[in-house]
C-alpha cells in the first residue's frame, strides 16, 4: 500500500539537534515517517516539490485567546493602528451605533488609553454618540472595559450608581459619585452579565473564523487560557462544548489545548461526603466526573487550569512590589492589586495541584510573581509531584532573584515578545527607566535554564508568529525605542520557543514541535529563509503554505 505524501526539495528545519536540516519529509497517517532518503519517493502516493522553500515546524502559540480573536472580527476595531485620537474612537462607536438596532449592544475592542492622551473614554462621551444603545468597549489588555449609562442601566444600576465594587476590581467615580464608565479587572462582572449570553454555536463560529486567521499565519496549534467563566475569562459557560462543536463541524483548523478557568473547578462527589472543615486540598477537586489536565487527543485536549492573580502593566493594575513610577511622579499611591486574596489563591491552586492539575497563573507584576511562587512552593511541599510544569503566564516583571527562584521550581514562564512592540512605550512610561529593565524578560529566562515557549496573548496584540519572532529578536517599541536589548533572542532561539518550547509548556513535546519520524506532520512554509535574512526584516516575511497532519490547509504547494 502506498504511503500518503512526500514533501521534497526543501530546506526543512527539523528542530532536531542531531539532524537540524533535511530536504524531504515523508508523511503517512498525519505523522512524519521519513526524512531525506530513508524511504524512496516511489512508495508515496503523492510527491510535492517545495522548490527550495524554507520549512519550519508549525508555530504553537502557547497563550492565545482564540475565541476572543474570533470575537474581534465582528466588533468595532478600536486598536491604535485604527484610531489615534479620542474623536476618531467616538466616530467609530457612533458609526457602529447607527448600524445597530435601538437597544442592541454596541461592542468594540482594542483601545489603548496610552494612545489617547492617557485618558479612557467616559460613559458620558459614549452616551453622546450612542444614546439608544448600551456600549461595551474592551481595553486592549482585556483587563478592563468602558461602558455607557445604558449598559449600567441594563445591569440594574440606573445613573451608574448603586453597585458594590467586587474584590479585585475598581470603578473610578466622577465628581457626583457616579461611575465614570471604566470597569477594571473583576469589576467588569458588574455589567458583563447583562449582555446576552453566547450559545455554543456562536462561540464555535468565532473559533472557526479565528482558526482561519491562525492557519494563514502558520499557526498549527494554540493553547487558550481561561474558559467557561465569562465574568472572568471565556465567552460562555459552555466554551469547551463550543470547541467540540467546532471540531465536529470541521471548523477547528488548529490543534487546541484549552484551559478552564479556576473558578469552574469544584469539589467532586456528594457534598455530604466532604467535611466542610477539611482543607480543600484534601478533597476531590476538579471538573465534573473528576476531569483534569490531559484528557483529549492530538486535536483537542484539556490543559492546565488558568487564573488571573493580577492585572496589566499598561492599565497599571498589575500587582507590584512598589508604586508605578508614572503614578508616583503625580503623587498617587498605586502598586496595583491582586484579583483574588492570597489565601483564596493558595487554597484553590494547591487543591488543583493536589488533584493532578497543571497550573497556569497569570502574574505580571513582581508582587504577583512573589505570591504565585509562594503558592507553588507550598503546593509542592505539601503534595510533591514530578514534572508538574506549572506555568506563570506573562511573568511580566521579574527580578534576577525571582527568575532564579522560578527556575529552581521548574516553572515554565510564558512571555509575549510582541508586547514589547505594541505595549512597550506605555509600559516604559508606567514603570520608569530603573524598573523597565525587569520587564518582559526572555534571554535571562533561557540563561537560567528554563524552557521558554512563545505566545502573543492575541487579541491583546497581533497574532502572527513572524511579527512576534521579529520582536523577540529585535525588541523595539512602536516608537522605535530599544526595550531592554540585553533580553534579545537569536532567531534560532525564537523559532525553538515557538515550536519545541511551546510544545513542552503543554506536555506535548513528544508529538509536536519537531519534524522527525513519529511526530505530527505540522509545518509552515516561509517566503524566505528566516535564519538567513536580515533580522530587522523578519516581520516582512510571509507564510506561503501551512500544513496540518500532512495536508495543506492554507496556501498552495
Amino acid at each position: 500500500m502506498a504511503l500518503d505524501v512526500i514533501y521534497r526539495n526543501g530546506s526543512i528545519h527539523t528542530q532536531d539537534p542531531d539532524r537540524p536540516v533535511v530536504h524531504s519529509l515523508g508523511v503517512h497517517g498525519g505523522r512524519v515517517v521519513s526524512l531525506d532518503d530513508e524511504l524512496p519517493t516511489e512508495v508515496f502516493e503523492r510527491s510535492v516539490d517545495l522548490h527550495g522553500a524554507t520549512v519550519v515546524p508549525g508555530f504553537h502559540d502557547a497563550h492565545c485567546h482564540l475565541t476572543m480573536l474570533g470575537e474581534t472580527l465582528v466588533q468595532a476595531d478600536l486598536r491604535p493602528s485604527t484610531v489615534s485620537t479620542m474623536a476618531e474612537l467616538l466616530d467609530v462607536v457612533a458609526a457602529a451605533a447607527r448600524g445597530a438596532a435601538p437597544g442592541a449592544w454596541v461592542l468594540g475592542q482594542g483601545y489603548d488609553q496610552n494612545h489617547l492622551g492617557g485618558e479612557h473614554p467616559t460613559a458620558e462621551e459614549l452616551d453622546a454618540v450612542a444614546p439608544q444603545n448600551p456600549v461595551w468597549l474592551w481595553h486592549n489588555s482585556r483587563h478592563m472595559a468602558v461602558v455607557n449609562t445604558a449598559a449600567f442601566e441594563a445591569a440594574g444600576y440606573p445613573g451608574r450608581t448603586g453597585f458594590t465594587v467586587p474584590e479585585g476590581g475598581s470603578v473610578p467615580l466622577d465628581a457626583n459619585g457616579a461611575a465614570r464608565g471604566l470597569l477594571e479587572e473583576t469589576a467588569r462582572g458588574l455589567v458583563s452579565g447583562a449582555m446576552p449570553p453566547k450559545t455554543a454555536a456562536q462561540v464555535a463560529e468565532q473559533i472557526g473564523a479565528a482558526s482561519d486567521v491562525a492557519l494563514a499565519a502558520g499557526i498549527t496549534s494554540v493553547t487558550e487560557p481561561g474558559l467557561g467563566a465569562p465574568e472572568h475569562l471565556g465567552q460562555s459557560v459552555t466554551d469547551v462544548a463550543a470547541y467540540q462543536l467546532a471540531r465536529e463541524q470541521g471548523r477547528l483548523g488548529v490543534r487546541a489545548t484549552v484551559m478552564p478557568y479556576l473558578t469552574t473547578l469544584h469539589t467532586v462527589g456528594p457534598q455530604d461526603a466532604h467535611d466542610e472543615a477539611t482543607d480543600l486540598a484534601d478533597r476531590p477537586f476538579g471538573l465534573d466526573l473528576g476531569l483534569r489536565t490531559g484528557l483529549g487527543d492530538e486535536r483537542l485536549r484539556i490543559g492546565a487550569v488558568k487564573v488571573l492573580s493580577d492585572g496589566s502593566l499598561i492599565g497599571r493594575s498589575a500587582f507590584m512590589t512598589e508604586d508605578y513610577a508614572a503614578d508616583a511622579a503625580r503623587g498617587v499611591d498605586n502598586a496595583g492589586y491582586l484579583q483574588f486574596s492570597r489565601d483564596w489563591l493558595a487554597q484553590h491552586l494547591v487543591a488543583a495541584h493536589a488533584n493532578g492539575w497543571q497550573l497556569a497563573v497569570h502574574a505580571i507584576g513582581d508582587g504577583a510573581v512573589d505570591v504565585v511562587l509562594d503558592v507553588l512552593e507550598e503546593a509542592q511541599r505539601r503534595f510533591p509531584r514530578e514534572d508538574c510544569r506549572h506555568r506563570i503566564e506573562h511573568f511580566g516583571v521579574a527580578s534576577d532573584e525571582q527568575v532564579a527562584r522560578a527556575a529552581a521550581l521548574g516553572v515554565v514562564p510564558v512571555p509575549q515578545g510582541r508586547f514589547v512592540n505594541e505595549l512597550g512605550d506605555g509600559v516604559a512610561t508606567a514603570m520608569g527607566e530603573r524598573r523597565t529593565r525587569l520587564c518582559y524578560r526572555m534571554r535571562s529566562l533561557l540563561d537560567a535554564g528554563m524552557q521558554v515557549p512563545a505566545s502573543t496573548d492575541a487579541p491583546v496584540v497581533d497574532s502572527p508568529p513572524l511579527a512576534n519572532i521579529h520582536d523577540m529578536v529585535n525588541r523595539r517599541t512602536a516608537s522605535g525605542a530599544q526595550f531592554v536589548p540585553e533580553e534579545c533572542l537569536t532567531v534560532a532561539q525564537a523559532v525553538h520557543a515557538y515550536t519545541v518550547g511551546s510544545a513542552y509548556a503543554s506536555h506535548q513535546e513528544h508529538e509536536k514541535g519537531r519534524l522527525v519520524p513519529g511526530m505530527l506532520a505540522d509545518f509552515a512554509v516561509l517566503s524566505a529563509d528566516i535564519f538567513a535574512v536580515d533580522p530587522t526584516t523578519i516581520k516582512d516575511l510571509g507564510v506561503t503554505a501551512t500544513v496540518v497532519g500532512g495536508e495543506v490547509v492554507h496556501g498552495t504547494l
